[in-house]
């Protein structure tokens, strides 16, 4: 008898288990020999990448991913060149077919704006998925959307109506909840953008009171790009006299809580930090009071999806503020001699990153050439590469001849270039004799530099001045 419930025990815990992970695996031949990550989004906010999974792709092609979970979500494989998308499902097993690799081309690699193609990705052996459903889904949302909006100045509510019943009625045998809330969600959308024109009631109805979908895309997305300032639009005037006032979160969540919208807790954190993220974006001047703000916020925040959003917002986006400490690093120059940004405390750094393939960056380094033959005692002009390959700078700098410039190249993680946000090659920094960020994209040589590093050294001088007296 005790044999048998053993047994019985094992195959439950065997069963229980397996349910809890998908396998995803395929064969990728000209991804040979490398390890190729499935990912998903740490928070829908800050779009922050997370790993899930890794499998080397052996010399037959073949790769493995087993994801544990216990609920459907959506997982990503990113190509560089293509990004596939996939839905996680507890339980179940399948077979994906990855496009032949492919190398970015030269313009895609010197435009900072480049976005990869975007596709669901293939399932051999099974056709009733989530993912197919989303595939199918969004290719209905998309017609439909076209008809809607045929003659933007004169959109039919009953057309509207009827083109969203048709996309229920085709979509209708897939009742999986995360698509589900996918649909409910995108289909709101279309009705935001052709019909609802309260806001306030919107979000009454479908967010303030209603559970917080942290792991959905389509909530998210339309909670952050069509609501994500509408406590600025309506409340702006208070909340920017309490950030100007140097006031900490938990009064300002004090103050919403006051408002219609805002009354539930949970939502009202999540909600408040989405509009100081897009306010953050896209104002200048309270900058550095929102970082305050989301730090004071940590203390009080209850919900860890939410609290995991603010961290992930304070450690990628924080950073690059004027007024702030520089991130230090610490890189090899031609000639293989370790150079720290710190190494250079006391003087202001001109720090450029560079790349051999710009074309600007060739113009730039003649430039660069003469303001470092001005021997001006208090700059130190350094650049760095993305390149790691010592060679094929030493080319580019065939015909410059100087040793008043610094140049430091790449290593193969190009750590500094995330850390310092570079999308374009070139781009320029101003750091402060004490180590601070003083001019965030600062101009190029041929951008009269000269005239704003003269300000910044005389607005430096008159504030050592004040300090000693």
């Amino acid at each position: 008898m005790k044999t048998i419930l053993s047994i019985v025990i094992f195959l439950s815990l065997f069963f229980v288990t397996e349910a809890n992970t998908c396998k995803i695996f395929g064969n990728a031949g000209t991804y040979a020999g490398e390890t190729i990550k499935l990912y998903t989004y740490s928070d829908y906010i800050t779009l922050t990448k997370k790993v899930i999974a890794e499998s080397l792709v052996d010399n037959e092609g073949y790769f493995t991913f087993i994801v544990e979970c216990n609920k459907s979500f959506e997982a990503f494989i990113d190509l560089d060149v293509f990004v596939g998308y996939i839905i996680v499902e507890p339980g179940k097993e399948f077979k994906i077919v990855l496009p032949k690799k492919t190398i970015r081309r030269h313009e895609d690699i010197m435009n900072p704006f480049f976005k990869p193609f975007e596709f669901y990705i293939r399932i051999m052996n099974d056709d009733n998925t989530v993912t197919q459903a989303m595939k199918k889904f969004d290719a209905l949302y998309e017609n439909a959307s076209k008809i809607i909006f045929k003659t933007p100045n004169h959109i039919n509510p009953g057309l509207t109506e009827k083109e969203i019943q048709k996309i229920k009625d085709s979509t209708s045998y897939c009742n999986n909840q995360f698509f589900k809330n996918y649909k409910k969600y995108r289909l709101l959308k279309l009705r935001c953008d052709a019909v609802y024109k309260n806001k306030k009631a919107v979000i009454r109805k479908n967010f303030s009171n209603s559970d917080i979908l942290f792991d959905n895309p389509a909530y998210n997305k339309l909670l952050k790009e069509d609501f994500g300032n509408i406590l600025f639009e309506t409340q702006g005037d208070t909340i920017f006299k309490l950030l100007a006032a140097d006031v900490g979160w938990n009064m300002i969540s004090r103050m919403l809580a006051n408002t219609d919208l805002c009354q539930n807790q949970d939502f009202r954190e999540y909600f408040l930090f989405i509009n100081l993220y897009n306010e953050f974006y896209k104002n200048t001047i309270f900058k550095n009071k929102i970082i305050d703000v989301l730090y004071s916020a940590k203390k009080y925040i209850k919900n860890p999806h939410t609290l995991n959003a603010v961290n992930n917002f304070l450690e990628n986006s924080s950073n690059l503020i004027t007024g702030n400490k520089s991130l230090d690093f610490r890189l090899s120059d031609l000639n293989t001699y370790m150079h720290s940004l710190s190494d250079y405390r006391g003087k202001f750094v001109y720090l450029g990153f560079f790349s051999t393939e710009s074309y600007t960056c060739k113009k730039d380094i003649l430039l660069l050439k003469s303001l470092a033959e001005k021997k001006m005692k208090m700059l130190k002009i350094i650049i760095v590469f993305k390149e790691n390959n010592i060679q094929t700078i030493k080319t580019f700098l065939k015909d410059v001849k100087t040793d008043d410039i610094i140049f430091l190249h790449g290593d193969d993680s190009n750590k500094i270039i995330e850390e310092y946000d570079v999308r374009a090659f070139p781009t320029y920094y101003l750091i402060s004799p004490a180590g601070r960020l003083s001019v965030i994209s600062a101009p190029g040589p041929s951008e009269d530099f000269e005239s704003l590093y003269f300000k910044a050294k005389q607005d430096w001088k008159i504030k050592k001045i004040r300090e000693k007296n």
